[in-house]
């Protein structure tokens, strides 16, 4: 039995030395660092103790082994990822803006990662979960991979293992069925983990998205704000938790620790506040190291950073 699955796409990402580093012209490029959101995700999950897998597929190269080691390294099944000589494993380039915007330019859709297909997809697998996480960027991944992915929350909402959603857009993958598939999971999820940006984009034309996802079904939604907090709602509840001090270095990977290690609070039983505390702190370390996973932390390390600092602001706002 696992507590957390995941499934979605594995990479390396290369990121650019400077700020404002175009990648139309040669410069000076760091890494391979293993990523992928999904692996991100996951790896933060086993760190914080949950028991945990991921459904993926890699190459058979160096690329593979960098992500494979890590993530077995730090607790996470990787039996369930497969191996493809037919093609090497994906790839993300990454460079940052002074403004706080990054642009990436991926090899993902031919990659071994957008090999992926339902066939892939093992029911006792997803019936052995607690959770099933899946993330937008990756269901934009390949065709294959969206229909994989789109199996694996049907038979979880068949089998009663509750879907965990962080729609992630990234405007440069949209395209095709996207849409459809978006508006499939989102009826079917029971966690909707979303930064506050994202919310006029799943549920266009509504004034309060919110309420509005809460009458389609009774779920948990918690929106992710940055530096200004994080709020979670249920029917009956609503919290807004202030954010931990954080010197950003590479913002990469922050919303999948967060996911992580609510859901793996969540597993715990641990109450919607201290799984609140915990996650803002999480995001708030992961952005202090230059990597997409560099910044992933253990149970400990967060229980020191978290007495280090002052209690964050917690506010109980109106239930809508």
């Amino acid at each position: 039995m696992y507590d957390i699955l995941t499934i979605g796409e594995i990479l390396v990402e290369i990121l650019a030395e400077q700020t404002d580093q175009s990648l139309d012209r040669p410069g000076v490029l760091l890494g391979p660092y293993p990523s992928g959101a999904p692996a991100i995700f996951i790896d933060q999950a086993a760190r914080m103790g949950a028991k945990c897998a991921i459904i993926a597929k890699t190459g058979r190269d160096d690329f593979a082994s960098l992500n494979i080691e890590r993530l077995r390294g730090d607790g996470v099944d990787v039996s369930h990822i497969l191996q493809t000589p037919d093609n090497t494993t994906g790839v993300a380039f990454v460079t940052y803006f002074s403004d706080g915007s990054r642009k990436f330019i991926f090899h993902f859709t031919h990659a071994a990662c957008g090999e992926l297909a339902p066939k892939d997809v093992d029911l006792s697998l997803i019936g052995s979960a607690r959770y099933l996480h899946v993330m937008g960027c990756s269901i934009t991944g390949s065709p294959s991979m969206g229909e994989a992915i789109l199996r694996a929350v049907e038979l979880a909402a068949e089998q009663g293992v509750q879907v965990s959603f962080d729609p992630n857009i990234r405007p440069e993958l949209l395209s095709g069925k996207i849409t459809a598939y978006y508006q499939a999971i989102l009826n079917r999820c029971d966690v909707l983990l979303t930064g506050k940006s994202e919310l006029s984009l799943i549920v266009p034309g509504e004034t309060d998205p919110v309420a509005a996802l809460l009458a389609g079904k009774d779920r948990l939604i918690v929106v992710k704000d940055g530096g200004r907090g994080t709020t979670v709602y249920t029917r009956d509840t609503a919290l807004r938790c202030a954010a931990y001090p954080a010197r950003e270095v590479d913002p990469t990977g922050a919303g999948d620790c967060f996911d992580a290690t609510f859901l793996a609070g969540l597993c715990r039983g641990l109450s919607l506040e201290d799984c609140l505390k915990t996650a803002n702190a999480a995001g708030a370390k992961a952005v202090e190291k230059r990597g997409p996973m560099e910044g992933n932390t253990t149970r400990d390390e967060l229980a020191a950073f978290m007495a280090s600092c002052p209690a964050p602001k917690l506010e109980v706002l109106p239930v809508r």
